[in-house]
């Protein structure tokens, strides 16, 4: 698998790609959380990025983020970015 076509992998707490529980829940080889097409247009997740959308639901984040714990986390922005995208349509 080229590693153009997995854009998002498990990681451990340093940020090095994992296939050890518990950062790869299902041990996913090469630590494959998602794969899209070639062309990028048709992109499969293993990931739940709805179930940890504000801050309150991540298990972990580094000491070093500077957020709100009520507030949303970075994977809101995802959700932002595909309604912006539909809106432009």
């Amino acid at each position: 698998l080229h590693s153009d076509l997995a854009p998002l992998r498990y990681c451990d707490d340093d940020g090095n790609v994992t296939e050890a529980y518990p950062f790869n829940l299902n041990g996913s080889p090469l630590g494959i959380a998602a794969i899209c097409s070639p062309d990028g247009r048709h992109l499969a997740m293993m990931p739940h990025p709805e179930r940890c959308f504000l801050m309150w639901q991540f298990p972990w984040y580094p000491t070093s983020w500077d957020v709100e714990k009520a507030g949303p986390s970075p994977w809101l922005k995802m959700f932002q970015n595909a309604r912006d995208w539909l809106e432009s349509c």
